[in-house]
């Protein structure tokens, strides 16, 4: 087994923060690094504990979970976030993966969900619900939408074999997937991801699927 994934969990209802924690802790892969009742006690924790995953509520008793997790995201490049909500929340799910949110699940589901979505978010997936992710990246083609030229000319600053893992994540591949087909390790693939997210200026590998969508590198 490699190194475990460290985690924060974000919650400000101190009970389900602990339990949560408890569960994910169980995890012989996984190592809790604190919790946090609110952005300030979440920035102060990562700025004292390496964290790789973030579970991040949506609200945050006063605070919106969203502004947060923004304020995470600028302060450490790369964080792993997981948003968990209710119910009614699904609408603001595009919102969250504009930001860098990779991981989106919902409080009426199993602990295990949570447990796939933060080890395939430090992976460097996105975990979405099937029902939400065609409509996370409808909305993501319509916000480029005008932008092809743009797309084009960012798209083209890419190596080939950037370019060669951009086109298996725009066939839904996933980063273990990629490794195998280019012969190369998930780290290696993380690390062409990570490029590319900064060459085109974005902070999820979903947005880049978008604009590589705009771009013609596939049919959408």
């Amino acid at each position: 087994m490699g190194p475990r994934v460290r985690v924060a969990v974000v919650d400000d209802h101190q009970v389900f923060a602990d339990a949560l924690a408890e569960r994910l802790a169980a995890e012989p892969d996984l190592e809790v690094q604190g919790t946090a009742a609110s952005g300030a006690q979440a920035v102060a924790l990562l700025d004292e504990q390496e964290v790789d995953v973030v579970t991040l509520d949506l609200v945050l008793g006063v605070e919106d979970g969203l502004d947060v997790a923004r304020e995470l995201a600028q302060r450490n490049p790369g964080l792993g976030m997981v948003v968990v909500t209710g119910a009614d929340a699904d609408v603001r799910c595009l919102e969250a993966v504009r930001i860098g949110v990779r991981g989106w699940v919902s409080k009426l589901e199993g602990t295990a969900t949570l447990v796939d979505a933060v080890r395939g978010v430090a992976r460097g997936e996105t975990h979405l619900p099937p029902g939400l992710l065609s409509d996370v990246l409808t909305g993501l083609t319509v916000l480029a939408d005008g932008a092809g030229s743009a797309d084009e000319a960012v798209v083209a600053r890419l190596s080939q074999r950037e370019l060669d893992v951009l086109r298996c994540l725009v066939d839904g591949r996933s980063r273990r997937e990629i490794g195998e087909i280019l012969g190369v390790s998930p780290n290696t693939v993380r690390t062409h991801v990570q490029s590319i997210l900064g060459k085109f200026g974005v902070h999820s590998a979903l947005t880049a699927v978008a604009i590589a969508r705009r771009a013609g590198v596939v049919r959408s």
